[in-house]
């Protein structure tokens, strides 16, 4: 195991927070570019953002969750989580008590194709360019705050 990996999955944790934000501009994604989840449509990739935030903040999600945080109806979102149990891409939780509520969490598959967007992202020079100038900017504005204290 490599030293980054747990900074690594800090990162790949805060991507999916960073992403599934309502305040974030969603900008057309170009013909070409890899981005869906399920090789079926672009929901899936907009929705698999939200899944992984759950999984990272709180270990797993339903399909309430998902309609509520995303502009998606309830049809949309069922028929996309079971494409993705299907799939193998998620799996059910077992053992909740109330047997109106299913609990699903992503699998190994979806969480390594998750890792590769991230470190997709992290090869790209715009996205490293737009990183790094964040830390800096985040970085003078402490100290500009901390300066004026």
């Amino acid at each position: 195991m490599f030293k980054s990996e747990p900074l690594f999955d800090q990162f790949c944790s805060a991507l999916a927070s960073f992403e599934s934000s309502r305040h974030v501009y969603r900008r057309e994604h170009g013909p070409g570019q890899v981005r869906r989840l399920f090789n079926t449509k672009f929901t899936a990739f907009e929705l698999r953002r939200y899944m992984m935030n759950f999984y990272f903040s709180k270990g797993s999600f339903t399909i309430s969750e998902l309609v509520e945080v995303s502009d998606f109806s309830r049809p949309t979102v069922n028929s996309t989580v079971h494409d993705a149990l299907k799939l193998g891409y998620l799996e059910e939780l077992s053992g909740s008590s109330d047997r109106r509520r299913h609990d699903y969490r992503p699998t190994k598959p979806m969480l390594e194709a998750w890792q590769n967007y991230c470190n997709a992202l992290l090869v790209n020079p715009k996205f490293s360019h737009a990183l790094k100038l964040a830390q800096t900017i985040i970085s003078m504005r402490e100290f500009e705050r901390k300066s004026s204290e």
